[in-house]
């Protein structure tokens, strides 16, 4: 996801909302402008970062042991950090 932000700022631009949009389909993801200012689009961009992140992980098996080693001991279950 390609983010404009200070959408508040109209006369202070310095990328057009046109050359966001462009730049983000040569990308190929998605654009969205926002404020931090005045809060505009900002919890629609997490809805949405969030959507796509749960439909990139890998659906759980429904046949995994279920964090259990085969002797009955609970194994830790590891999980990774994503930084954008």
């Amino acid at each position: 996801m390609l983010v404009g932000n200070k959408m508040d700022k109209i006369h202070e631009r310095e990328v057009s909302r046109e050359e966001g949009m462009d730049m983000a389909r040569q990308f190929g993801c998605g654009f969205m402008e926002t404020s931090a200012k005045t809060a505009h689009n900002v919890e629609p961009l997490f809805a949405t970062l969030v959507r796509a992140l749960r439909n990139t992980r890998p659906e759980p098996r429904a046949h995994a042991s279920r964090g259990t080693s085969g002797g009955g001991v609970l194994m830790k279950k590891r999980r990774k950090c994503v930084i954008l």
